[in-house]
């Protein structure tokens, strides 16, 4: 009976050592993190060359048509963007217009935004189609979520420049104008 009470009380110290080796082995720890990310509005103009477009008017082959419009450089242009909606924002909107210098007087400058390609994630934005731009601001590219584009050449949205004639009257020959395109990413 002596050696019952001993193989007893030895069985029930090992169940209470066995229960509190795997209770402590059930040990938690908490962290808290917290994350913020801030609105996001970033744009640059990529490019190939020395980033500037060179059009000319050239005479036409032959007598009574009209003057054929050639650009001279061949260069590529991409728009790259970041962007992080804020809370209350739908979309944003990418926006050109001449802001430095001034259009030939009888000519017209249009835009076309190409259709996102790249490495980038998100919503990017749409072509808007072939834009004609002046002193005021025109989207060119729309529908702009949170996302981003990739950066460099091949990410974004590749631009084409056309220059059209729309009053031959008024164009002088031997004058060269210079004028500057402004981007902006835009809230809509």
């Amino acid at each position: 009976m002596k050696n019952l009470g001993i193989v007893i009380g030895t069985a029930f110290l090992l169940i209470v050592l066995v229960c509190n080796s795997v209770y402590a082995q059930r040990d938690e720890e908490s962290v808290n993190v917290r994350f913020s990310l801030p609105e996001v509005a970033l744009i640059d103009i990529e490019h190939t060359g020395s980033g500037t477009i060179e059009f000319e008017l050239l005479p036409s082959a032959e007598t009574g048509s009209s003057p054929v419009i050639k650009q001279t450089n061949n260069q590529e242009f991409w728009i790259n963007y970041s962007s992080a909606l804020g809370r209350f924002s739908q979309h944003r909107s990418i926006v050109a217009q001449v802001t430095g210098g001034s259009l030939p007087s009888g000519l017209d400058l249009y835009i076309r935004a190409n259709d996102y390609t790249g490495i980038g994630g998100g919503k990017t934005g749409a072509s808007a189609g072939r834009v004609m731009i002046g002193n005021d601001p025109r989207p060119i590219v729309t529908g702009i979520g949170s996302g981003f584009t990739g950066d460099g050449i091949g990410n974004g949205h590749r631009l084409n420049f056309e220059i059209d004639i729309s009053q031959m009257e008024k164009i002088t020959a031997n004058e060269s104008h210079d004028f500057t395109i402004l981007y902006t990413l835009t809230d809509n």
